[in-house]
């Protein structure tokens, strides 16, 4: 049994409407439909609440669903990434930062391109976190269009 069917399961077990689950989690029902059809999965903060929700384990929630575990691992390595990144972004701005101070040289477009990519990178670090629909969904849907 997949990940999705055994949300499905739990939640009708429970009496749970998608509605209802979906308020307990404080996600939106689109998630919890996106989940138990396999067309989404959750990420590790959403799979320990529905692991507290409905009493079970995490390897009992998602043992044997590969892609739930390939997700994990993927999600666990992109947010290593854009730290790194970001720690990156700031030195580039401390160094040019200490041509200012030093050598009286202002490298104006290197600092605003920095400066636009940290911002970008922030907001994307930020964004990743989030577990429902929030400013940074509803930015990324309407540049998509």
């Amino acid at each position: 049994m997949n990940l999705g069917e055994k949300i499905k399961e739990c939640r009708k077990q429970a009496g749970f409407s998608q509605e209802q689950l979906a308020e307990r989690l404080n996600v939106s029902r689109q998630a919890i439909t996106k989940w138990e059809t396999n067309k989404g999965i959750p990420d590790i903060v959403n799979l320990i609440a529905i692991s507290d929700e409905f009493g079970l384990s995490l390897d009992e929630l998602i043992k044997d669903d590969v892609a739930v575990k390939k997700k994990i691992i993927t999600d666990s390595s992109a947010k290593k990434w854009h730290i790194l990144m970001i720690v990156y972004l700031v030195a580039i701005v401390a160094y040019i930062v200490y041509f200012v101070i030093c050598h009286k040289i202002l490298m104006i477009g290197f600092l605003v391109a920095t400066l636009f990519m940290l911002f970008f990178e922030l907001r994307i670090f930020m964004c990743k976190g989030e577990t429902n629909e929030t400013t940074c969904d509803r930015y990324t849907k309407r540049n998509n269009r």
